[in-house]
């Protein structure tokens, strides 16, 4: 006779199959589940910054008349020694050189603010009023004109010292004035300063071009017209301005347009 287990067995049982069940599970390995990952679109094209427009600069304009304002009161203040020459165009005569008055005053304030050696009067080598040096190209067949010679009187040198103290008194007394070299107007053209008065109002009209044509003076030329049309720079550092000239209407004052 076969006999039942009894209920504290079958317990003992029970607990240990509970306990075998745990520990295979336990064995086993823990399997996580993988995290998600974002797929990315692939990048077709490089990425480039999105600017905002600038405003180009306005394309400079091509002045072509000098404001009379601005060009003595923004460019230099007026030099010491500007005087407005007198109105007298009374005919005289110096050494058989034909000037008018309002000249000869000129070269005498001039001859007060140079103070050298060479004596501005007696240096005249040819005055106003004549044509008969054809090289002057009718410069001096109205008033206003004038050349000097740069010698010393007896041993006939040139004078280089004096020239540029003797051009600055005569721009500083009113005049456009320029020195010319040997050969400069044509060959074996001699060595001498030519001067134009400013503002005269008996000026030929060659003369008028020296002062404010396209060659001249106001434009920082040296007066001389080229048979190629190309200016040459004033040597001489370029006009003295007063405001006489400006309220007389210079630089404008010209018979042909401005360069």
């Amino acid at each position: 006779m076969i006999k039942k287990p009894d209920f504290t067995f079958r317990l003992k049982i029970l607990l240990l199959s509970v306990c075998l069940s745990f520990l295979f599970c336990a064995c086993r390995p823990i399997q996580l589940a993988a995290p998600e990952t974002e797929t990315l679109a692939p990048i077709s094209q490089p990425f480039t910054a999105t600017l905002s427009p600038t405003l180009s600069p306005p394309a400079p304009t091509r002045t072509t008349a000098v404001s009379s304002t601005v060009y003595l009161s923004t460019a230099i203040p007026e030099p010491s020694g500007c005087l407005e020459p007198s109105s007298d165009y009374t005919i005289i005569e110096i050494d058989g050189h034909k000037l008018n008055q309002r000249t000869y005053d000129m070269l005498l304030y001039a001859q007060s603010l140079y103070n050298g050696q060479i004596d501005i009067i007696s240096s005249i080598t040819q005055g106003s009023y004549t044509d008969a040096v054809g090289a002057s190209f009718g410069t001096h067949k109205g008033g206003g004109a004038v050349d000097l010679s740069v010698m010393a009187p007896v041993t006939f040198t040139i004078l280089y010292d004096e020239i540029e103290p003797l051009i600055h008194a005569l721009r500083l007394a009113g005049f456009a004035a320029w020195f010319r070299d040997f050969d400069d107007l044509y060959d074996g053209s001699p060595v001498h300063i030519h001067a134009i008065a400013i503002g005269d109002s008996e000026l030929s009209l060659p003369a008028r071009e020296q002062l404010a044509g396209p060659f001249g003076y106001f434009w920082g030329y040296d007066g001389l017209p080229r048979e190629d049309d190309i200016p040459q720079r004033d040597p001489h550092g370029g006009p003295v301005v007063c405001k006489w000239m400006i309220d007389q209407g210079y630089p404008n004052k010209t018979a042909t347009p401005n360069p």
